[in-house]
């Protein structure tokens, strides 16, 4: 529509890619959920190992773990949805619950553009048709003219940080950015770092601390 800013997608997105990995469990302090049954229990408090034992041992059963809860010496697994758990959280010292986050916690990350109904059709229905997904590519110029650089600013909200000083005043160093490959600028600078030692060697052995009366000072190893 009109007047809408086109947010580039991050580089590599797959919106249909499974997460991979952990999960993200959240973690409610001093909680229990006594109104869902308990599935399993483990005499471990560990919660690395607990949460391995959900997507491995307890997985490979059939029990998919909603939440479980870790006192101080054992914790319970429920086999529940997350909004049973939240229904069910009681306030409990010294247990913490720990359920499965929200699938739509991270929705906004995984809108794209798209035209509604103008999509390829529908397997063995092709009268239907699905949505047409859009991904933009946005180039951005190299170089802008000073021009261009002051109209883009009327459009752009105000800066977050303001300087408090002048590029004339006394004391301020004016710097130029450039564009610099950190692989080369690493790689040159290994042989910087492989002599840095010699230097001070030298200002150790030409003048470097000394010791009253004139004498170096002795160091002795305990």
């Amino acid at each position: 529509s009109p007047g809408e800013i086109v947010k580039p997608m991050a580089q590599g997105f797959d919106p249909m890619a499974k997460d991979e990995g952990k999960t993200d469990w959240e973690v409610m302090e001093d909680c229990d959920c006594p109104g869902v049954d308990n599935v399993a229990q483990a005499d471990t408090t560990d919660v690395e190992t607990l949460k391995r034992a959900c997507e491995t041992q307890l997985k490979r059963k059939g029990i998919n773990v909603g939440a479980f809860v870790v006192d101080s010496q054992r914790a319970y697994f429920k086999q529940c949805t997350r909004e049973e758990a939240l229904a069910a959280k009681k306030t409990k010292k010294g247990s913490t619950m720990y359920v499965v986050p929200d699938p739509d916690a991270k929705k906004a990350f995984r809108m794209m553009k798209a035209v509604k109904d103008e999509g390829m059709p529908t397997y063995k229905n092709p009268f239907v048709h699905g949505n047409l997904f859009l991904i933009l590519t946005i180039e951005f110029p190299d170089t802008i003219t000073p021009q261009n650089q002051q109209a883009i600013k009327k459009l752009l909200p105000p800066p977050l940080n303001t300087p408090s000083f002048k590029e004339d005043e006394e004391g301020v160093e004016v710097h130029t950015v450039v564009d610099i490959d950190p692989v080369q600028s690493f790689n040159a600078n290994k042989v910087n770092m492989s002599a840095g030692g010699e230097a001070y060697d030298d200002d150790e052995e030409e003048g470097g601390p000394r010791g009253p009366g004139g004498g170096g000072v002795q160091c002795q190893q305990q």
